[in-house]
């Protein structure tokens, strides 16, 4: 079959369109967490932060449903979902970053992203004048021992943080020397975590000799003042390369502090540390 060149450059058109469109959703790691002006509910005005916290928890509280699973076994729990709000206003994608399981990290996901359903359109965020787009943290709260009706609301959860550990926040801790950069903070704190536990770690004799090699998954917080406490093993390996990771982890230096809401918070971190035997 013969096409004209008419026909040829509509198709190239057509075909260069649907390109577009399929790639148009922004990537959760390239929105940005902060902005000169936030993002904001319909009908709320970006400088009320409140306004919009309450609406969006209205909306999750008046379309969550229990999973089955998790009612069975009576367990309740917070899920953190990160989306994308897009320059254009319209939500990009959800992902769950914080999942207790039994299916509520799939019904916070839905919930969240019945706002594209419904096409609910954000007044967009707005950095040095230009619309960009936003990644966007919120808790999505389940629990079993309060009514439907009288289900709390996201943002009154996150006011109160004293004392409250947080397994992901607003603004997660960055490693220190990464002060300025709070747009890139994930690629400068892996970075500077790497070459610390490059320069730190020394393998220990007995998993030498044992040849024990693998993965070390590390637990720590970083309290408000960007110290590192409470640092335990999830999973290890043993000959001595638990106690290791945990040597490691108490030599970084202070970090800067997560934050959520603008005030400091303490946050959960897991670090896997990858002990390699060298090659003979």
């Amino acid at each position: 079959m013969k096409f004209s060149p008419v026909y040829t450059l509509f198709l190239a058109l057509l075909l260069s369109s649907a390109g577009n469109h399929i790639s148009a959703q922004t990537p959760l790691d390239e929105a940005v967490r902060r902005a000169d002006i936030s993002p904001a509910w319909p009908g709320c005005e970006p400088k009320l932060t409140e306004c919009t916290k309450s609406r969006m928890a209205d909306f999750i509280a008046a379309n969550l449903q229990m999973p089955t699973d998790a009612k069975a076994q009576g367990a309740g729990g917070v899920v953190m979902v990160e989306f994308v709000i897009e320059k254009n206003g319209t939500v990009g994608e959800v992902h769950p970053i914080h999942d207790p399981g039994l299916g509520l990290g799939a019904e916070a996901t839905r919930v969240i992203s019945l706002m594209k359903t419904k096409k609910i359109k954000w007044t967009p965020a707005e950095e040095e004048g230009k619309k960009v787009a936003f990644r966007y943290t919120v808790p999505v709260s389940f629990n079993l021992n309060t009514p439907e009706s009288d289900k709390p609301k996201a943002a009154p959860a996150v006011q109160d943080v004293s004392g409250q550990i947080f397994d992901a926040a607003e603004v997660m801790p960055r490693y220190a020397g990464c002060e300025q950069a709070v747009k890139d903070s994930f690629d400068c704190t892996f970075m500077k975590v790497v070459s610390h536990i490059k320069s730190t770690l020394k393998y220990p004799e007995e998993a030498l000799k044992n040849k024990v090699q693998g993965q070390v998954l590390a637990e720590f917080v970083v309290d408000t003042n960007g110290a590192i406490i409470n640092p335990s093993i999830k999973k290890g390996i043993g000959s001595g390369c638990d106690e290791e990771a945990l040597r490691v982890l108490t030599l970084m230096p202070a970090w800067i502090p997560g934050t959520q809401d603008g005030k400091p918070v303490k946050v959960r971190m897991k670090l896997p540390i990858l002990f390699q035997l060298p090659k003979e």
